[in-house]
């Protein structure tokens, strides 16, 4: 009894060109990883607040102000809520890829007050009754607003017993 052989011989030559190949495409990637890892560097400016991250494909340029105020986020403060140590922060952000570039700025601060989620969600309810409300998948709330090229969000939730309240504005650098 004669055995073809051709037919085995086949199935091994294509899978030994598909190992070959992803063995390639696996050193490809490795090597793009290490080219970008080799060419990105970071320095800060600790006299302005700045953080600049050039890539190779560009540069992105941080700049951090602590002392932001409930008034860039453009959201009013639950009575009673204390901010959380350290939550406020303001971050402008410039980035320039070649052709294109771009600003933008992120507000956010956080407040916790022991009353409940449902009596801060009326409040807020009451004080920004047009923005979009939906219910998270954790019990928490969300509001949100989109508004001449920035958003606006109110995020509460239950913490540990105590109510948190997460405040973020995104958008333009003048709109914040």
């Amino acid at each position: 009894m004669a055995r073809d052989y051709r037919h085995g011989g086949a199935f091994v030559g294509v899978m030994l060109t598909a190992m070959i190949l992803g063995a390639l495409a696996i050193a490809a990637l490795v090597s793009a990883g290490v080219y970008i890892a080799d060419n990105v560097h970071v320095s800060e400016c600790d006299n302005r607040g700045e953080t600049v991250v050039e890539t190779p494909f560009g540069s992105v340029t941080l700049h951090e102000n602590h002392r932001v105020g409930p008034q860039y986020l453009g959201v009013p403060i639950y009575p009673g809520a204390v901010r959380e140590r350290d939550s406020n922060a303001l971050t402008s952000v410039h980035f320039d890829f070649g052709h294109a570039h771009g600003d933008f700025a992120v507000a956010a601060a956080a407040y916790r007050t022991p009353d409940s989620v449902a009596v801060v969600t009326d409040f807020y309810r009451a004080q920004l009754h047009h923005w979009l409300i939906s219910q998270r998948e954790d019990g928490g709330v969300q509001l949100s607003l989109t508004k001449r090229g920035y958003r606006t969000m109110v995020v509460i939730c239950d913490d540990g017993g105590e109510t948190r309240i997460a405040l973020a504005s995104v958008g333009e650098p003048a709109a914040n």
